[in-house]
């Protein structure tokens, strides 16, 4: 025996929680992956203390029986190690299955219907445990109704402290009220559709269910006069009740749709959540990015401002005037950055609140490794290096030395649209690839600005020589395929130095 832990992982739910979502009776399962046009139609069962006996109505040939079967099953797989054919299964320890299914009649044993059930019951009340799973169907049955509901009302209502849970399926309109009589009791019915005339094998949670016998007889073709007698003798209290249970009914089809239309739009606002998180991660990095970009920029025109510096120290000492010397103070003052004071790069540990310098947001700090410190900032996270962290509001405090970058040279002047003429245009079509090289050391010192070379397609040996060299040579600014109408791959535009 295994304890009850290892029955059925719980996740945290309470370990007598009886919980079965879209259970399937494995023989169906079986018989529709041999016959696809068979549907299987799943049923939930969800039980949990104080709610301890589940009295099932509703119509013949709606699938009562099949589902106390298919508990009972679920429960003994869960025992013997198998998989539960649920997509979702929490069941307790049952240390029995104990079933009144079926008709036991029997001439030889001088048993009637009734009698059968009886004596299966009593042979039930002698073995039943706290920890077992009771099954019954028909409960009552095969007797006068009144003393038959009598006695299965007696037998439900003792039944629940004796035993883990019991599930009893039922025509006896008395024994839907015990819910409303006691809380260990739970009402389910199988559904009955009013169009179709047909059961939808669906069970419904909550709701009690109505026989409907004279609509069945009305489908298998029973004579119309004698329905409409029968409808005549019904009790005007089991009409109305009929027509609560049918109001109840409708509300919870309709309940469901909206139910389902919610979860639907559930997931849409989900995906559009997830979208938007990736957006933002996208533009984050993105601005990552640009500020390490304008810090190499900065970098870069520091260094030429040196190079300047230097270019002018050297030319002082080449040939110190006066005059020179002037100038190169003036230069000197221009190029030179003011000294910022010397500053101490924010270590923040594990834990600490930061501002990200590049966003202009606060994190959280998670992990520390060398130069390398991970934040989570909102449902994001991301690896920076600390000269990007501050403590929270240091971005504000901190203040910036401006470096002054070096006069801007005047820009040369525009360069003509590039126009394909003849004489800017190399022909190559029908030449070898290893003659590319010479003919275009021969032929591009002759060039400036843009040149087209034409090489056609082919098999595009030709096309590779020619740009294998021009990555190679030293005057190409840049080269790309000409346009459609100027030859399209089959060209290609070199722009020289």
């Amino acid at each position: 025996r295994t304890p009850s832990s290892l029955a059925c992982r719980q996740h945290g739910s309470n370990p007598e929680e009886l919980y079965l979502r879209s259970l399937r009776h494995p023989l169906l399962v079986a018989q529709a992956l041999k016959d696809p046009t068979r549907m299987v139609v799943p049923i939930h069962i969800e039980l949990a203390p104080p709610q301890r006996c589940v009295v099932i109505t509703g119509p013949n040939t709606g699938g009562k029986t099949l589902t106390l079967k298919s508990v009972g099953l679920a429960v003994l797989m869960a025992k013997a190690g198998l998989f539960i054919p649920a997509t979702t299964a929490r069941l307790p320890w049952c240390e029995q299955v104990l079933a009144d299914i079926g008709d036991e009649q029997s001439i030889e044993q001088n048993l009637s219907t009734f009698s059968g059930h009886i004596r299966r019951i009593i042979g039930i009340l002698k073995i039943v445990q706290p920890t077992d799973l009771v099954l019954l169907d028909e409960v009552g049955a095969g007797t006068d109704p009144v003393e038959g509901a009598a006695l299965a009302a007696a037998l439900l209502n003792h039944l629940p402290t004796v035993c883990r849970y019991t599930l009893a399926t039922t025509h006896y309109g008395e024994l839907k009220a015990l819910k409303y009589q006691n809380e260990v009791f739970e009402n389910a019915s199988v559904e009955f559709d009013e169009e179709s005339l047909a059961p939808t094998y669906r069970l419904l949670w909550g709701i009690p269910g109505r026989s409907n016998a004279i609509n069945i007889a009305h489908r298998l073709g029973m004579d119309s006069q004698i329905l409409q007698s029968a409808q005549g003798l019904l009790n005007p209290e089991v009409l109305e009740v009929n027509n609560v249970i049918a109001e109840l009914e409708a509300q919870r089809k309709e309940q469901d749709t909206l139910t389902q239309k919610a979860q639907d739009l559930s997931d849409q606002v989900e995906k559009l959540k997830n979208d938007l998180i990736i957006q933002k991660e996208a533009l984050i990095r993105e601005r990552l990015a640009l500020h390490h970009q304008q810090q190499q920029q900065l970098q870069v025109a520091l260094a030429e401002a040196k190079g300047q510096i230097a270019q002018v120290i050297r030319q002082l000492q080449a040939n110190p005037t006066a005059q020179q010397a002037r100038q190169a103070q003036e230069l000197l003052e221009a190029l030179t950055p003011a000294k910022p004071a010397p500053e101490v790069i924010f270590r923040p540990k594990v834990g600490d609140r930061v501002e990200i310098l590049a966003l202009g947001q606060l994190g959280e700090v998670i992990a520390v490794d060398g130069e390398q410190i991970q934040v989570r900032c909102g449902v994001l996270k991301l690896t920076v290096s600390p000269d990007q962290l501050l403590p929270p509001g240091g971005a504000k405090a901190k203040k910036v030395p401006k470096v002054p970058l070096p006069p801007t040279p005047p820009s040369p002047p525009p360069r003509p649209p590039a126009v394909r003429t003849e004489r800017n245009t190399i022909d190559l079509r029908g030449e070898r690839a290893h003659a590319v090289e010479p003919l275009l050391l021969d032929q591009l010192h002759q060039h400036s600005g843009a040149v087209w070379i034409i090489h056609g397609n082919g098999t595009g040996r030709l096309r590779t020589a020619v740009h294998e060299f021009l990555r190679s040579y030293g005057q190409v600014e840049r080269f790309e395929a000409a346009a459609a109408n100027e030859g399209g791959s089959g060209a290609t535009v070199v722009h020289l130095k």
